[in-house]
């Protein structure tokens, strides 16, 4: 489990370790090696295709929340100086 001050760069190291196995693969199957395909047990083909409907959503919600925050920093320091700051 990640700590929560950290979590979402750990994740997003490990997400990027899982973006390039997967376009390592993805030229494997253009060049069609046979091997590639036995890459993946089918647990992490289930895994795959479950963190593809998570990235999605996630994409949505985060997407949803910077939009807040960034309201919110707009609400609170409109001239961009001075006053209370908040950080994303």
């Amino acid at each position: 489990m990640n700590m929560s001050y950290c979590r979402f760069q750990n994740t997003s190291q490990d997400l990027q370790d899982c973006i390039d196995a997967v376009e390592e693969m993805n030229k494997k199957y253009y060049y069609q090696d046979n091997e590639a395909r036995k890459e993946l047990s089918k647990q992490e083909r289930n895994a795959l295709e479950e963190m593809i409907e998570q990235a999605r959503y996630y994409s949505q919600i985060a997407t949803d929340l910077l939009e807040e925050l960034e309201a919110e920093q707009e609400f609170i320091d409109p001239a961009g100086g001075g006053g209370l700051h908040t950080h994303i």
